[in-house]
């Protein structure tokens, strides 16, 4: 890095444990919450319950739905090997 290169800021984390002991437990009474620019909600079912960015959520149950359809395509495929 030069002295002409601006800084990058880093990434906000996908995912925020031990959030319930600090400012960010505020967060239990909205449901989420915004930090460095990102949305965050609680993921209620996750061991720790942390707080997940929201991309995060809607890519996971992105890829879930992909593979629920690739299983349910190949269970198709094999009923109709059956027949």
């Amino acid at each position: 890095m030069n002295l002409y290169d601006t800084p990058t800021k880093p990434e906000p984390p996908e995912r925020i444990y031990g959030w319930q002991t600090t400012q960010l437990s505020l967060a239990r009474h909205y449901g989420g919450l915004t930090y460095q620019g990102r949305r965050y909600e609680i993921d209620y079912k996750a061991e720790g319950q942390p707080l997940v960015r929201t991309d995060v959520i809607k890519r996971e149950a992105m890829d879930a739905e992909r593979v629920k359809r690739k299983e349910w395509q190949e269970a198709k495929e094999r009923q109709e090997n059956l027949l």
